[in-house]
Order: structure tokens, then C-alpha cells, then sequence
């Protein structure tokens, strides 16, 4: 999709080339050549008055833009028909449809959700070895295109000597059992599996590689019904912007059945086989959601509560440009609990931040980044007419 300040530039080339097309086609009349102009002047002239970024204070959005630029395309289009020079109506037809083509593949900022906390490249963490990208000497990530599974224990743990946090994409399972055996020995099974919560990216290979391993399955109780087969997700939310948010209502919501191999956490934080390591509830994104905190190093893991990628962008998705990003928008059920997630993750001041959507973070810009999407939540990561509702609430309340 082609983001606003792409579009603009689009923008200004349309009214350069609706000058210069009477010039290159040669032999237009006067009269004839004075509408092109006035057409790249009409151009020129909405182009000025359009919001490309919510700070602008323009009056005219990207939804109505877009309409415009559709219209006045598809005006091109059936004009040319009209027109007797092959030459001249050649140009016109591919105007039109370079405009209906612009108009069709921009995102539409009004709308969706974007860019939120730019991080730069020199916060990116860890040491890629092979499929994996290894973080200290007791985890490692392995990213599995737009998802990341998590493998928590040293290299010679051995057999049930380390946790699986999350488990991928569906048809992923022998890359995750490849990774895990390169990482720990051909024979190494996992103690548990820890699930931050089941969206179909984060379970898509928990059946197998549970049956494959003969391992437990650990989630927090209010994630269980999505994991024991009684409860579907709520729909998500297609309008949120971006090719990923689009392809949402495609997306598998029905829960998978693991049985006896589910297990709820426990109560009291702690993580069976990392005495180390304590779950926090996190919800919002899910209402089992949690993130895993170890104070000793101050490192997070925080599931889809803090991401790094905009998820909803399928370009950023698998390019992964680094940023602080609130959860997954077009899956989010709860905002008022997302926001109060995100903040109660960042007071914890972590010193390394992984994502399971997006690559690993670290130090003071990504603590910086992060402080400042928990106070920018509601201007940020929030669908706007989501933010705008609850800001409404709040008001009524006061009176």
C-alpha cells in the first residue's frame, strides 16, 4: 500500500505530468492545452489542502482525497473517449488510470493506524547465528516471517532443560523443531511451552510440536478458554488501515483444543522451569494476554502487549523497520486495557525489550521510545474513532 507521504509526491508528479502532456504530444490547440493546465492546477490546488499526516492541520482527509483522485481519473478515462488525436488520447487513458490506480493502493491515514515511535537502527539487539538471533546467553529468537517464537535456556540445557515461549504460524513446526534442536541437541525436548496468548500466528504449530514433544502447555486462566476449544476470538477489526488489518477477517479465530496438556500459570508469577523468570498479566490484546519480566537483567518479554514492527502494514510487517508499537490494532478487543498494559510494561524500565512481532531492542532510545508510546497511547496506537469515543466518555463522566 502506498503510504500519504508517498502519495504526495504522487501528487505533485500528476500535476507535472498534466503541464507537460500537451507539450509531449504536440499539436494541441490552445484552448485544449489551457484545461490540462487548469486540471494540474485543480490537482495542485486539493493536493495543498490535504492532511498527508494527522499533525498537518488541513481540512481535507486522505479518505476524501482518495475519492477525488478516483473521480477525476476516471473523468480522464471516459473524456479521452472524445478525443480524435491517438496520441492524446493514449496520454489521457494512462493518466486516468495511473490516477484510479494511486487512489485504489494508498492507505488511508484518516483511518488507519500508522507509524507510532520511530527507533533507530542502533537500538536493534542481539547476534544472528544462523535461523537464530540470540540475546544474551539464555534466549534466542527465531523469526518465522511475520511472527517470532522465543526459546528460553543455555545452549547445553539439555533435554526438558528449556521453554518454548509461543508457537508460530501454521505449517511451521518442523522449523521451529529444527531451530530447537540446533540450539539444544537433536534429542532435547522442552520442559513446558509458554503461551502469551492463542491468536492463530502464536499457535499455529502448538498441537504439533506439543504431541511431537509430549509437553505441557502453560497460559494464563483467562486465556484457557481460547486454548481448550470452548471460546472464539471476538472479529477483528478490518478499518484500523494497512494490507494485514484487511486480510484480518480471513484470519482463523477459532480456538484450538489441547486438552490435557493445558495448564493454567500460576497465581503467584512464577514460570514452571524458570525460577527466574515471572509472567505479568498484560491484557488487552487478549484477556489471558501476559508478557514474561526478569529483574535480574531487566529483560522483557513482551508478547503482542509492545511490539516493534507496524504489524498492520504487510510491507512493515516482514521488513520490520524498528519503532514502539502498541499491540496488533485489528485484533485488539480491549483499548482501555492495551493502554494500561503498555504502562504498566514500561514503568518496569526494561533494558532489553522482545517483541514477538518485530526485532529485538535494547538500551536507553528504545527505554526513551517506550515511555513515550506510554504517554502518547491514545494519540498514537489507538484507532482514532476508538480514542475519540473513550475520550468522549471520559468527559461525560465529568459532568
Amino acid at each position: 500500500m502506498i503510504p500519504p507521504r508517498h502519495h504526495a509526491l504522487l501528487d505533485a508528479l500528476s500535476v507535472l505530468a498534466l503541464i507537460a502532456l500537451p507539450k509531449l504530444v504536440g499539436g494541441v490547440r490552445p484552448h485544449v492545452r489551457r484545461r490540462f493546465y487548469a486540471a494540474g492546477a485543480a490537482v495542485a490546488g486539493y493536493s495543498l489542502l490535504t492532511r498527508y499526516d494527522p499533525d498537518q492541520d488541513r481540512p481535507l482527509g486522505m479518505r476524501a482525497h482518495r475519492l477525488i483522485d478516483a473521480a477525476q481519473g476516471a473523468g480522464f478515462c471516459m473524456a479521452s473517449m472524445t478525443v480524435p488525436d491517438p496520441r492524446l488520447r493514449a496520454g489521457m487513458q494512462a493518466y486516468g488510470a495511473f490516477s484510479v490506480a494511486v487512489a485504489a493502493l494508498s492507505d488511508d491515514r484518516d483511518r488507519r493506524i500508522g507509524a507510532q515511535i520511530p527507533v533507530a537502527r542502533t537500538a536493534l539487539t542481539g547476534q544472528r547465528t544462523g535461523a537464530l538471533t540470540a540475546i544474551g546467553a539464555d534466549i534466542a529468537c527465531l523469526g518465522l516471517g511475520i511472527v517470532n517464537v522465543v526459546f528460553l535456556g543455555r545452549p547445553d540445557a539439555g533435554d526438558r532443560g528449556w521453554i518454548l515461549l509461543d508457537a508460530g504460524l501454521p505449517g511451521t513446526a518442523s522449523r521451529i523443531a529444527a531451530a530447537a534442536a540446533a540450539r539444544f541437541g537433536p534429542h532435547a525436548r522442552p520442559a513446558a511451552i509458554v503461551m502469551t496468548h492463542g491468536h492463530f500466528d502464536h499457535v499455529g504449530a502448538l498441537q504439533e510440536l506439543a504431541d511431537r514433544w509430549d509437553a505441557p502447555v502453560y497460559a494464563h486462566p483467562d486465556e484457557l478458554p481460547y486454548l481448550d476449544g470452548t471460546r472464539s476470538y471476538p472479529p477483528p477489526d478490518p478499518g484500523v488501515g494497512g494490507m494485514m488489518a484487511r486480510l484480518s477477517p480471513l484470519y482463523p479465530r477459532r480456538p484450538v483444543n489441547l486438552g490435557a496438556r493445558l495448564r493454567p500459570l500460576a497465581q503467584d508469577g512464577g514460570i514452571p522451569h524458570l525460577a527466574d523468570w515471572e509472567w505479568i498479566h498484560s491484557p488487552g490484546h487478549t484477556p489471558g494476554h501476559v508478557a514474561l519480566w526478569r529483574e535480574a537483567d531487566r529483560t522483557l518479554l513482551s508478547g503482542d502487549a509492545i511490539i516493534t514492527t507496524r504489524q498492520e502494514g504487510a510491507y512493515a510487517a516482514l521488513v520490520q523497520p524498528p519503532e514502539l508499537h502498541g499491540p496488533p490494532a485489528y485484533f485488539t478487543s480491549d483499548w482501555p486495557a492495551a493502554a494500561a498494559s503498555v504502562r504498566r510494561l514500561a514503568r518496569l524500565r526494561p533494558e532489553t525489550l522482545v517483541p514477538l512481532h518485530g526485532r529485538p531492542l535494547g538500551g536507553p532510545q528504545m527505554r526513551e521510545a517506550l515511555d513515550r508510546l506510554a504517554r502518547e497511547f491514545e494519540q498514537v496506537a489507538m484507532p482514532p474513532e476508538t480514542a475519540q469515543s473513550l475520550a468522549e466518555a471520559g468527559r461525560g463522566h465529568l459532568r
